[in-house]
């Protein structure tokens, strides 16, 4: 039976799991940290706090921070040093529009040519991401939602198209939680990707489009939600 309803927790979006980070380079940290709503916009990282955190060395964390001002994640200010990059509505919205313009060419080309390997590839993440959401466990829930976005860009195999996939995914990253916790969209998600893969597999270009868009339509009223209640939060802190 799929899951109906969304996870519970702090209003916070992620629940830090020090494992899935200690060890990996401070780039990769501080950036997964930020995609995935470890640190939400507005949060001010410092140095110090990276480091002991994420048992990083000053270099790495310092050169992670240099990398993600120049993608857009972070926004440094003098005197105030740097801080997760804000989003409003209409920024959003402006990103939702290229995220699904970008995916439906790479459904596109999964479904044109993509290795019959890939597709199955892609159907066990999707079992992996189902299994998750039944078990509730918030990390490994955000660790197969990765490794299954990771599948369905694969499947394309135009790695410049990753890459750009890639970076808008960052952005909203941080919605990521907030779109799990509402009611009945983790097993919507499940039942859209197993569309996404049934048109894939029949080699069906437009169908997979199709499916990309209603996905993103429900994804897109879910974020919009999620981004009104982050903000009132914020307006209420400060």
């Amino acid at each position: 039976m799929r899951p109906q309803m969304g996870l519970q927790g702090s209003t916070h979006a992620a629940v830090l799991d020090h494992d899935a980070y200690f060890g990996r380079p401070g780039r990769v940290v501080a950036r997964d940290a930020i995609t995935e709503g470890v640190y939400l916009p507005g949060d001010k990282l410092t140095e110090r706090e990276l480091c002991e955190r994420f048992a990083a060395s000053r270099p790495s964390v310092r050169e992670a921070i240099r990398q993600l001002d120049g993608e857009g994640l972070l926004e440094v200010a003098p005197h105030r040093g740097p801080a997760v990059r804000a989003i409003d509505e209409a920024q959003f919205l402006e990103l939702h529009e290229v995220r699904v313009a970008l995916q439906k060419l790479a459904a596109a080309c999964f479904a044109m040519r993509g290795p019959a390997e890939q597709m199955d590839a892609f159907s066990d993440r999707i079992d992996e991401f189902e299994l998750a959401l039944a078990s509730r466990d918030v990390a490994r829930i955000r660790a197969t939602k990765h490794q299954l976005f990771e599948a369905f860009i694969a499947g394309a195999r135009n790695e410049p198209l990753a890459a750009f996939i890639r970076k808008i995914n960052a952005r909203l990253g941080f919605l990521w939680a907030s779109s799990m916790n509402h009611p009945n969209r983790p097993a919507e998600s499940v039942d859209e990707f197993h569309r996404l893969l049934g048109a894939i597999r029949e080699r069906d270009p437009e169908a997979a489009q199709a499916a990309i868009v209603l996905q993103n339509q429900r994804a897109r009223a879910v974020g919009l939600h999620a981004l009104e209640l982050f903000q009132k939060r914020r307006r209420a802190s400060s």
